[in-house]
């Protein structure tokens, strides 16, 4: 039994480390950032798992009781450190935008930029432009117009690489044609 607690929590750290080099490796720009970790992970505990088997496996009678508890660790392990170190560094995008017409009257087109706007751990990957009803358009930027005249307000959502999004509504006056 000696035998079989000394490779338990053999199992056990491995599968911590193993998540640990996961969660290390999230952050990786190249590819799908969450599956490498994963994968990663996975491959170092596994590895760790067979070596330990076969220096082992003949002085323990459960082995498979060993493998379980460390794949438990390694998942919990690995949820525990996204939620302490991945989730609190992702940082939300900021929407902004500029319009090329400072006073816009009834009938003009008025083009909307966002490339004002900025994400600080990523990029920016959509934009969706609301201007009221079911009026919305995505893209950089947006052109829009307005048959009356009028407070009208415009909101921008921008959405990045780690699917956090960000919106400002700015109210924009629209004046009578001349």
């Amino acid at each position: 039994m000696k035998t079989l607690n000394i490779i338990y929590w053999s199992r056990v750290g491995f599968g911590i480390l193993a998540a640990l080099v996961a969660t290390l490796l999230v952050n990786l720009k190249a590819g799908n950032p969450l599956m490498n970790g994963i994968t990663v992970g996975l491959a170092v505990y596994l590895i760790s798992y067979y070596l330990l088997k076969w220096q082992f496996t003949s002085k323990v009678e459960q082995p498979t009781k060993i493998l379980t508890m460390g794949i438990g660790a390694f998942f919990l392990t690995f949820i525990l450190c996204w939620v302490l170190f991945i989730t609190p560094t992702l940082a939300p995008p900021t929407a902004s935008f500029t319009m090329d017409v400072a006073n816009p009257v009834v009938g003009e087109t008025i083009t909307f930029d966002a490339s004002s706007s900025v994400d600080p751990d990523g990029d920016i990957t959509k934009w969706i432009w609301d201007f009221g009803g079911d009026n919305t358009i995505e893209g950089e930027t947006a052109t829009y117009y307005y048959n009356v005249a009028g407070d009208y307000p415009v909101m921008l959502t921008v959405i990045d690489d780690h699917g956090i999004s960000m919106s400002n509504i700015t109210t924009i006056t629209v004046s009578p044609s001349s």
